[in-house]
Order: C-alpha cells, then structure tokens, then sequence
C-alpha cells in the first residue's frame, strides 16, 4: 500500500513523551497505517538512544523503537532518487544563504522523492525547501 505521510523525527518523539500533544497523538493514531519514517529519522532516533545512559528508560525506549516504530513503519531510504532531489536543491538554496540542516534537506527530498507528505513540527524549516520544490508539509501540532 502506498503510504502518504513520512513522519518527521519530531513526531516520534512526540508520541513518546509522557505528556504528548493530543492533537500529535490523535492524527498520529489516525494515520499510523498511512505513514512511514525515513532512515535519516531511523538513524536519529536510534542515535540518541544509543547515547543515553542504560537503564530502565533506555530499555522501554529501545522497546518502543524495536517493537513500534520498526515492526509499524516501512523505512524509507535516502536513495538515488531522493539523492538526486537534494544535489538540486542544496545549490539553490545555498546560493539565497537559506541551507537548511543536512538531515533536513535529506529527509525533505526523500518525501519529494515519494510524493509523501512531510509531518514536522518544523514546518518553517522547511519552507524554503517548499519554495523550491513540491514538498507538501503538515503540522499535526496545529488544531
């Protein structure tokens, strides 16, 4: 099945929180089977797991991450096409001194890649991706 959204980092992080934003949790719930990460955001999350202290927050963390998130979410890869997306855009916004961070221009062009809308709570940091391409943004915190 084709999915329609590529969750943003930010989102997955927000479900896990021990006081999640409703509305986050709400679309999240509504939309799980219609959504997928990207494996800059796989690489992110299992980073900073990899990195807290061992304990029992780590193993419910790691839990989440192996047993939710992996066994729930295709993991889209940062492929040629997403690769090629990126070597256009890094010049042009580069050039308008607006680059973005380097994960966000590869998970923004694996979205374009897939004609996948990204969910980010950091929609302003994408726009002048969205300027320069077809990138489609929602933010699940907005009511």
């Amino acid at each position: 099945m084709k999915k329609f959204y590529l969750l943003d980092t930010n989102v997955i992080s927000e479900i896990r929180k021990p006081s999640p934003h409703q509305n986050v949790v709400l679309k999240f719930m509504k939309n799980k089977n219609f959504s997928d990460i990207s494996a800059i955001t796989w690489a992110e999350s299992l980073t900073g797991l990899k990195r807290m202290p061992e304990g029992k927050k780590k193993e419910a963390l790691s839990t989440f991450y192996n047993e939710i998130i992996y066994e729930q979410f295709e993991i889209i890869p940062f492929d040629q096409h997403a690769a090629t997306i990126y070597s256009d855009l890094y010049p042009k916004l580069e050039s308008i001194g607006k680059l973005p961070p380097e994960f966000d221009l590869q998970i923004a062009s694996i979205a374009i890649a897939n004609n996948m809308i990204l969910v980010t709570r950091n929609t302003k940091d994408f726009a002048q991706i969205s300027s320069f391409s077809n990138l489609m943004l929602e933010n699940w915190w907005e009511e």
